[in-house]
Formats: structure tokens, C-alpha cells, sequence
């Protein structure tokens, strides 16, 4: 997507543990006075710092905001999520807890950024007759070498939760919840719009297609309001949601929802994008999740690790995003689908 700014990005994530019994009648036995439950850990001088702590909020019994300690700024802590711990009493999600990261845990990482070197060789004239070996001429360029760039690479802290769960002596169930979000300078909701009217492409939504013209004006009747009144006006949200809601899709102008609506200005940073920025938001339940794992071969916790360095998140928004929306050219209604990321640069759009 040459010229296109993007960045893909976690903005919510829930997930669902097996509670041990002693671990729960440890937490919803004490009394409501109690609010406050810290784990600790040695460091190197075998000194005990603070972890986490679970603060119980007000008047429940099963409700907990997980803190963890602000690195910028000593003896504070920051709200990192929320622990739902269900009663035993009901019999359906008895045994089970849900951990819902906070939003700003995706936006602002705790640890520095990583610097990663790249390398290139410094020009040099070698007169091979001295060196005697390829050995030797390996080992004069490696000596030879200068920093190409530093590279910055941002981690999100969902790395943290293995650790909390370990502590807690819980299980891994299932991620209940999961939204991915694909942050741009294109604007999607217009481009989904405008393509499902042109005659030159057939729609594909959720597996069902729209040859009939005629037939596609309920597709776009999924543009849904959004925000204030006068926003309505302007500013329109694509939404499209599979069967029983498994998997959802919404495009809609983040900018105008941060400065209007959410005043979730971090994000800014974090994309490191100008002011008009437009986001695709995929929301996935636990059923697409556990498919994906399957089909790729890998365990549900080495994928919910892998999201806080991206991997896979980028390859599940993009199969889940083709499985509720893509087209097909009129002309070839047979042939290979035609993705929404391939429609950027074309000149009927």
C-alpha cells in the first residue's frame, strides 16, 4: 500500500480463566474492609517490590481493578485492567474469572522501547593478497561495520497478564473478547460505500453476494450514525456483523471520535500519525480466535503473547476482514476475491 500511513494495533482484549477454588475463597471471603490485596517479588538484591495489587471495588465481592506500578513515577500506580471474579452460585460461569485490560495499556507500554541496530559495512579498499583466507576477510568486514539506523519498536503490555495469571494460579480458558484495530489516512467507511454502488464489483458480505445492483441498498443502509447531532451530518460509520456476532466490523473517522467523543488523545502518540486518521475495528469472539489458532498451529496462549508484539494480529485482521467483506470484479465474478486493501489506488475510486 504504497503511500498509505497504517499501523495495526490491539484496542481491547478480554479473557476468560479458570479460577482454583482457594484462590477464590481467598479473594471473596475477606471482609469488604480488606480492599486491597498486593503481590510482590524479590528483585536482585532480594529486596520485595511490588508486582500488582488488587484493589476490590466498592462493595463487591467479585470485582477488582488490577494496579501496577508507573515506572515514571515512583510509588504511583496505574490502573492496568479489571478482574471479574463469577460467583459459585451461578451455575453457568462458576469456577471462571475474566481479566478486561484498560484501554490505554495498548496505547502507552510501561518498558522503554527497544533500540535495534542495523549495520552497514564502511567502504573500504581490501587488497585480498594480505588477507589469506575468506575467514579473515569475513572478520575485517564485521570489524568494519557502522550503525545503518536505530529503530524504535513499541511493545504494548498484554505480556503482563501470563505473569498476573501465574500468580493468581489461574488457567487459560478462552479470550473472550478481542478488537483489532487497522488505524489510516484512507478513508473506509467512503471507500466501502462508494464500491458497493459501483456496478464494476460485486459485494461479498459475510460469504453472501450481491450481484443486483438493486439489490445492494441494504448493505449500504449499514452505515450507522455516530456521535453528536452535528457529527450524524458529516461523519458515517460502516458497520458489518457476522451471525450471532462472532466477528464485527467498523470503519469510522478515529480522529473525530477522539477530539469529540472519547478524549482518548494517547493514541495520537502511540500512532504517530497526523490528525486525520481513520480507523477499520474488527471485533472477534471467542469461536473465530480458537479457529484461527487451529488453522496456524499454535497454542491460544502463544497466540494472546504474541499480540503484544504483533505478531499474527495483522494476518488474523486480514483473514476475518476478507471473511466479512470483499468483492469480486463484475467481469470476472468467478476470480480471485478483490480485498478492501486492494481497492486503494484504483482509479475508479
Amino acid at each position: 500500500m504504497q503511500g498509505v500511513k497504517y499501523k495495526y494495533s490491539v484496542d481491547a482484549l478480554k479473557v476468560c480463566y479458570e479460577i482454583k477454588s482457594e484462590v477464590y475463597n481467598n479473594l471473596t471471603d475477606k471482609p469488604l474492609e480488606n480492599p486491597i490485596f498486593v503481590f510482590t517479588s524479590p528483585n536482585s538484591n532480594n529486596v520485595h517490590t511490588e508486582d500488582f495489587r488488587l484493589r476490590r471495588v466498592k462493595d463487591s465481592k467479585f470485582d477488582f481493578e488490577i494496579l501496577v506500578p508507573d515506572e515514571n513515577l515512583e510509588g504511583k500506580s496505574v490502573l492496568y485492567g479489571d478482574l471479574t471474579i463469577k460467583s459459585n452460585d451461578d451455575p453457568k460461569f462458576a469456577g471462571l474469572c475474566f481479566i478486561k485490560l484498560d484501554n490505554r495499556r495498548f496505547y502507552e507500554p510501561f518498558a522503554v522501547n527497544h533500540e535495534v541496530l542495523e549495520w552497514k559495512e564502511r567502504k573500504q579498499k581490501i587488497d585480498f593478497k594480505t588477507l589469506g583466507s575468506i575467514s579473515n576477510y569475513t572478520k575485517l568486514k564485521l570489524e568494519h561495520r557502522i550503525p545503518k539506523k536505530t529503530l524504535k519498536i513499541q511493545y504494548n503490555t498484554i505480556f503482563y497478564l501470563e505473569e498476573m495469571a501465574s500468580r493468581l494460579n489461574l488457567s487459560l480458558v478462552s479470550i473472550s473478547n478481542l478488537e483489532i484495530a487497522f488505524d489510516s489516512n484512507v478513508n473506509f467507511a467512503r471507500l466501502l460505500k462508494r464500491t458497493v454502488a459501483d456496478e464494476k464489483f460485486i459485494p461479498v458480505v459475510n460469504r453472501f453476494k450481491y450481484p443486483d445492483i438493486n439489490s445492494r441498498e441494504e448493505i449500504n443502509n449499514a452505515f450507522l450514525n455516530y456521535g453528536t447531532t452535528r457529527i450524524r451530518a458529516v461523519n458515517l460509520t460502516y458497520y458489518v456483523q457476522q451471525s450471532k456476532g462472532r466477528l464485527e466490523l467498523k470503519c469510522y473517522n478515529k480522529s473525530r471520535e477522539i477530539d469529540r467523543k472519547s478524549g482518548k488523545t494517547y493514541i495520537y502518540k502511540w500512532l504517530d500519525m497526523d490528525k486525520n486518521i481513520h480507523r477499520m475495528e474488527i471485533t472477534a469472539k471467542r469461536e473465530p480466535i480458537n479457529a484461527f489458532c487451529e488453522d496456524k498451529f499454535i497454542s491460544l496462549s502463544e497466540f494472546l503473547y504474541n499480540l503484544h508484539t504483533g505478531e499474527n494480529l495483522s494476518e488474523a485482521f486480514n483473514l476475518w476482514l476478507n471473511r466479512l467483506i470483499h468483492f469480486k470484479d463484475a467481469n470476472k465474478p468467478n476470480g480471485r476475491d478483490v480485498t478492501v486493501f486492494d481497492l486503494i489506488g484504483k482509479k475508479s475510486l
